[in-house]
């Protein structure tokens, strides 16, 4: 969606809160292990940046827990699972990482996105710069996902944790399948609020359309190009029966609830017919990890009567 990446700016820091960083980072790996988050296999690039929320996650579902991502208070909020252990630290913004505390946390290696191409020869000063996708809107976005997914397992050296994790995720969105195969005859209209007036829809293209397509569930905005479309609210009355997932969105804390208040909004079929389920934030442009979480989620609003219906 397209605000998923808004936050405020990251505090200043200073060699003090830097040398404070690297001994918490120290000190949160001792804590990480003793919670159980799975040691790096022997032999495997143990030393990363992750410079996408996406990237971090599918790390830590790869038993690999980064030494630094940006605003790791922001991908709690978006990600929400898997946790970010207290060790890793804040590298500056998603789109501008602070290259000086890069340096100092010494990586063997820099995974990004292709939006941070410009960056890459700055990086390639600090560590090697890996960069490959693990989402784009079309009609393959869980393939990508999965390509994405392989191809990083294999640089940092856990191939196996790779395989596992795909066979996971796809075992994940079955088990969704057999469970929602009642729900497969009735549209699901995905969409995250933008404001009071707004939301996005989002379209077969999107991660949460590719999980639908998976679970052999219908999408409603089957006519939306791309990831998303952003639409007023009066649009929203012309999808008739569908049933509608609101997922929340840290960007507008609070916004799905306050739009259940909405005098235009009691007046769509969804509503008056008690169609609606409203789930916590899912990164739309999170990979696997996203993928599952997302299903998880919908699994359990549509199948517990108290599932999140407003």
């Amino acid at each position: 969606m397209v605000t998923r990446y808004r936050y405020g700016p990251a505090a200043g820091i200073g060699r003090r809160a830097l040398l404070a960083g690297l001994a918490t980072s120290w000190i949160g790996g001792i804590a990480a292990k003793a919670a159980g988050v799975p040691e790096t296999p022997s032999g495997a690039v143990s030393r990363i940046a992750a410079l996408d929320w996406g990237i971090a996650a599918t790390l830590l579902s790869l038993g690999v827990v980064p030494v630094g991502v940006p605003a790791p208070a922001w991908y709690a909020r978006y990600v929400v699972d898997p946790v970010l252990p207290g060790s890793v630290i804040d590298v500056g913004l998603l789109f501008t990482p602070n290259f000086e505390l890069l340096q100092a946390l010494s990586p063997q290696l820099i995974v990004a996105t292709p939006l941070l191409q410009q960056a890459a020869p700055m990086l390639q000063r600090i560590a090697p710069v890996y960069g490959d996708l693990l989402f784009q809107p079309a009609p393959d976005v869980l393939e990508i996902a999965e390509r994405g997914t392989l191809g990083l397992a294999d640089r940092i050296g856990v191939t196996a944790a790779g395989k596992s994790l795909v066979e996971s995720t796809r075992n994940e969105l079955a088990a969704t399948a057999r469970r929602l195969a009642g729900h497969a005859s009735r549209p699901l209209l995905l969409a995250s609020p933008l404001d009071a007036r707004h939301v996005s829809l989002f379209g077969p293209d999107s991660l949460y359309g590719g999980v639908l397509r998976q679970c052999g569930l219908t999408n409603a905005g089957t006519a939306i190009q791309g990831e998303f479309n952003i639409v007023g609210l009066e649009k929203l009355g012309a999808y008739g029966d569908a049933t509608m997932i609101l997922l929340d969105s840290p960007a507008a804390p609070g916004m799905a609830v306050r739009l259940t208040e909405n005098r235009l909004w009691r007046t769509f079929p969804f509503v008056r017919a008690g169609q609606l389920h409203v789930l916590p934030a899912v990164l739309g442009s999170g990979g696997l990890p996203s993928a599952s979480r997302f299903a998880r989620l919908l699994s359990t609003a549509l199948t517990d009567n108290a599932g999140g219906s407003q």
